[in-house]
């Protein structure tokens, strides 16, 4: 769990979510949900896999929204944008009724 100024912002409660493409169903991300509401973007500090997502935070040369791509399945279905947040967050803007969220079962896709 990640527990930064951002968590505690939000009331101090999170819940570690899966991201599915509503077309094909395939799981795309393990994302960690702050607070409460709808799931309008995902912060890149937030998804904890796979790591081909998981890193891109950590990687130095992505320092705006225009340098990294989509968020796309595997089945074409383009779920999100790359924006930068007001608080330059980098994060993916979701598309909403092209995904569905559900509450992440221990261990699934660690």
């Amino acid at each position: 769990m990640i527990k930064d100024k951002y968590l505690r912002e939000r009331g101090g409660t999170a819940k570690i979510i899966n991201i599915s493409c509503m077309k094909c169903g395939k799981l795309l991300l393990v994302y960690q949900k702050d607070g409460p509401g709808w799931l309008k973007r995902c912060y890149l500090n937030r998804i904890l896999s796979p790591e081909r997502y998981s890193r891109l935070e950590k990687n130095k040369s992505i320092t705006k929204s225009s340098d990294f791509n989509n968020l796309v399945c595997d089945c074409g279905e383009v779920i999100g944008s790359p924006i930068q947040y007001k608080d330059s967050r980098l994060a993916f803007h979701l598309i909403r009724g092209k995904f569905k969220r559900s509450n992440n079962k221990a261990g699934e896709w660690k």
